[in-house]
């Protein structure tokens, strides 16, 4: 827009650019409380790689367990994607997301791939609390003490389709 030989912004352009900046705060905020979250639960400051791993993956929500698979924290993106709070899943095992259509081989695989404590990615079908089937795509990190051990596992998980 001109006048006069000034040249004013669009209003659309400057929201654009409000936009975007304020969803990229909104993205690191979100980082910031899930690492602070992550380091309460855990006792412990995550490793730099980890850190790393969380800044650059895209996720939805976030799921921690513990060496048994039991669910001791979750972000509340788990409570966005999944229709469950938070206080719901602790104590339980992931296995309450899935359903009919969770291939059955899927789960072998992971329970398998997390005998291996190594960081690796599946997708399979999930169920919200209102019975809607989702692809729900997982990258699971194992998380390691000061003496090397295995002490929890932290599930990165994002929708990536519908069913």
């Amino acid at each position: 827009m001109e006048n006069k030989g000034k040249s004013y912004l669009s209003p659309i352009q400057s929201l654009d650019f409000y936009l975007e900046n304020f969803h990229a705060l909104c993205k690191k905020l979100r980082l910031e409380n899930d690492l602070s979250e992550l380091k309460g639960i855990l006792k412990r400051d995550l490793e730099p790689s980890v850190v790393n791993i969380l800044q650059t993956t895209p996720y939805q929500a976030l799921v921690v367990t513990d060496v048994r698979k039991t669910i001791i924290w979750a972000n509340h993106g788990f409570n966005q994607m999944t229709g469950y709070s938070k206080s719901f899943a602790v104590g339980k095992r992931p296995t309450f997301l899935q359903g009919r259509k969770t291939s059955e081989e899927t789960k072998t695989e992971i329970r398998e791939l997390l005998k291996q404590q190594k960081r690796f990615t599946k997708a399979l079908i999930n169920y919200r609390k209102n019975g809607e089937e989702y692809v729900c795509h997982i990258d699971v990190l194992p998380l390691f003490n000061d003496k090397k051990m295995v002490t929890h596992f932290l599930a990165m998980e994002k929708e990536i389709a519908a069913a």
